[in-house]
This record gives structure tokens, C-alpha cells and sequence, in this order.
């Protein structure tokens, strides 16, 4: 899916999302990645693991007011402990990740200081 881009060339954009990758400008990812206003592409857990606290806790919380999390091509609830220590930490939102990269588009282009972390393809175990 062609995501239609914002005009502000300072912003990060995401610029088409499949399943299967996500191209942020001329660079495609395949690999679970975060993303932020503030932040390049930085890859994130390997597509084996599930999201877990420690996870969570690789990502530059501090300097967001949103995270926006993508769960693969399916939704999928995180575990308890998880949905505690972000309640804790961060507004949130759990969506898949073709979701959470239109979302991303639309609350950066806000200005607002959101980071996107997601997982790609349906490889996810958030809980099993």
C-alpha cells in the first residue's frame, strides 16, 4: 500500500507498507525495526523473539510523547506484563503494523514526537 506522503520535508516519512517490508525513503526494511521523529530506521528484536518488557525497554522512550506499536501482518494483544510497564512508561497503542505506519504518517505530520516500533511479516509472538 502507497501511503500518500506528507509536505514537510523535515519529517520522517514512511513511505509504502506491505506485510512483508516498509520503505522509508529510498531505504526498505524487512527486519522488526523503530522509527522515530528524532530517530533513523534502527533495527529492533530479531523476528523470532516476541515484544517483552526487555524489548521495550531497548526503545528511546524518554524522548516521546506516543509509541505506536506494530504487532505483523496480525493483531495481536501484548502480555500482561508488557501492557503494565507501558502504562507506566508511555501513551501507547497496539495496531498492526501496516496501522501503525499509517498512524505514524499522520501524528508525525501533527509535529507531535511519536515513535514507532514494529515487528514485520507475521512472524510475531507477542503472546503464544
Amino acid at each position: 500500500m502507497k501511503i500518500a506522503s506528507q509536505d514537510n520535508p523535515d519529517i520522517v516519512k514512511i513511505s509504502r507498507v506491505t506485510s512483508m517490508c516498509v520503505d522509508v525513503g529510498e531505504v526498505q526494511i524487512t527486519q522488526p525495526f523503530f522509527l522515530g521523529v528524532n530517530h533513523p530506521v534502527n533495527s529492533w528484536i530479531t523476528a523470532m523473539e516476541k515484544i517483552t518488557v526487555d524489548a521495550i525497554e531497548q526503545l528511546p522512550l524518554e524522548q516521546y510523547e506516543l509509541l505506536l506499536l506494530g504487532t505483523g501482518s496480525k493483531y495481536t494483544v501484548l502480555e500482561n506484563d508488557c501492557m503494565g510497564f507501558l502504562s507506566n512508561a508511555i501513551p501507547f497503542e497496539v495496531m498492526t503494523t501496516v496501522s501503525a505506519c499509517r498512524t505514524f504518517n499522520i501524528v508525525a505530520g501533527e509535529g507531535r514526537k511519536v515513535l514507532l516500533a514494529a515487528l514485520i511479516g507475521s512472524e510475531n509472538k507477542t503472546q503464544e
